[in-house]
Order: C-alpha cells, then structure tokens, then sequence
C-alpha cells in the first residue's frame, strides 16, 4: 500500500464516519422528510461510488485518464443545482394558487409548501457541493500520485 492510498483511506473513513454519525441522529429521515427531489441521496450514492473506484485505482496504482471522474464532480454541482431549482419550482408552483391572505388556514399551507420547496433548494445544493468538494479533494490526490509514477 502507498502512502497517497493512505491518505486516500484517511479521508475516505473519516466521510464515512460523518456519514453514519448523520445516520444515528437520524438526518437522513429528516432530508428524507424535506428533500421531495431525492436528488441529495442520489449524490450520496454517486460519492460512494466514484469514491470506491478512486480508492481502487490508487490501490492498484491504475494510471489511466481522470477525466471521466473530473466531469462526474462537475455533474455532482450541476445535479445540486437542478436541485436548487427544482425546489424552488416546488416552492412556487403551487404555493400562490388559491392562496387567499385573510384565511389563516390558506397562508399556513402556503408557508409549508414553501419552506418544504426551500428545503429540498437548500439540501441539494449542499450535497452537491459536499459531493463535488470531495471527490476534486480525492482526485487531486490521485493525480499527485500518477505524477510521481
């Protein structure tokens, strides 16, 4: 084993260590919840994913092109923000329809949607960032080690 394999597994377990401590204060159920678009767990499984193949490549010092892994980080940002947008066409798209401002009742419907719209922006615009992030921070470790070779 490298040291850049390492490395890689250092901050490949520490991610997973975050990622399971979400799961036992339960964020999961709560993006669940609020996130309509299930595009935040999309991202996760496509880290995981690209995360594993990563890892493979530098443990078995594999020097064929990033590229591909490159433009999956890059789909990683613009799938957070087709999240955005989607959850902001949720939070729009019916939230004024029949809305009438004296009923307490039609305002209080139309704040949920709203913030269960802004929710689902919000959550996947983070994973999105959080996915691309990581995978960029793991190929640059991987193309400083295919430089060396």
């Amino acid at each position: 084993m490298t040291k850049t394999f390492l490395q890689w597994w250092l901050f490949f377990v520490l991610q997973l260590i975050i990622l399971g401590a979400s799961y036992i204060y339960k964020v999961h159920i709560y993006i669940l919840n609020n996130d309509q678009t299930y595009i935040s767990f999309i991202l996760i499984g496509i880290w995981l994913l690209t995360s594993m193949r990563i890892g493979y490549k530098l443990l078995k010092n594999i020097t064929t092109s990033n590229e591909r892994y490159w433009f999956v980080a890059e789909t990683c940002l613009v799938l957070g923000l087709i999240g955005t947008v989607s959850g902001f066409i949720i939070m729009l798209g019916s939230t004024f329809t029949n809305l009438d401002v004296g009923d307490i009742t039609s305002m209080t419907n139309a704040l949920t949607t709203m913030s269960i719209g802004m929710s689902a922006a919000l959550y996947t615009t983070l994973m999105g960032l959080l996915s691309s992030l990581s995978i960029k921070v793991q190929l640059i470790n991987l193309e400083r080690t295919i430089q060396k070779i």
